[in-house]
Formats: structure tokens, C-alpha cells, sequence
């Protein structure tokens, strides 16, 4: 595989943007009233991104140009709510086992 590019140097290059809005939306949860008591150790948050990563569709990009052409894509109220529903669903889940 390594023979005809830099396996590391093309990985490096590519953006799943869906983490992008998981953190967002973690992020702007997690400083909501109602979840203030909940575990925000690293090992939790991480428990949290991965719950709802492996739960929503990755959309990698490597430009400028597909950035923009999935944050318009994003921008929809089905795909909001999606985001919103499995990051709310991943910190539930969490809360309930939070790593001591």
C-alpha cells in the first residue's frame, strides 16, 4: 500500500466532518443547565463521541471546496435533528455509565 503514496501523509489530509458537528453539539450541550452534572472527564467525552459517530454517517472531505458543499448539505433541519438526537442520546448513555 505504502509503495505508491504516504499512507500517513493522505489520512492526514482527510476530514470526516461529521466529528466537526458531533464536538459542536457536544459542546453545546454539555453547558446546558440540565446536563451540567454530567461526567465531561476525557474518557467520557470520547465515550460520547464514539456513541454517536458509530450512529451517524461520516462525510469526509479533503477541500476547501467539498467543506463547503457538505456544510450547505448539513445545514438541513433533518440532519440538525439527527445530530442533536444521537449526541442527547450519547450523553444519556454516559451518564448512566460514566468511567470512575
Amino acid at each position: 500500500m505504502g509503495e505508491h503514496f504516504d499512507e500517513k501523509e493522505i489520512k492526514g489530509k482527510l476530514h470526516n466532518y461529521t466529528e466537526q458537528l458531533v464536538f459542536e453539539k457536544l459542546d453545546e450541550l454539555l453547558n446546558q443547565e440540565e446536563y451540567k452534572n454530567v461526567c465531561s472527564c476525557e474518557k467520557c467525552i470520547l465515550d460520547m463521541c464514539t456513541y454517536a459517530l458509530n450512529r451517524l454517517s461520516p462525510q469526509y472531505v479533503v477541500s476547501h471546496k467539498g467543506e463547503v458543499y457538505t456544510k450547505i448539505k448539513d445545514f438541513n433541519q433533518q440532519s440538525k435533528v439527527d445530530v442533536m438526537s444521537v449526541v442527547a442520546k450519547a450523553i444519556e448513555v454516559v451518564k448512566n455509565n460514566p468511567h470512575d
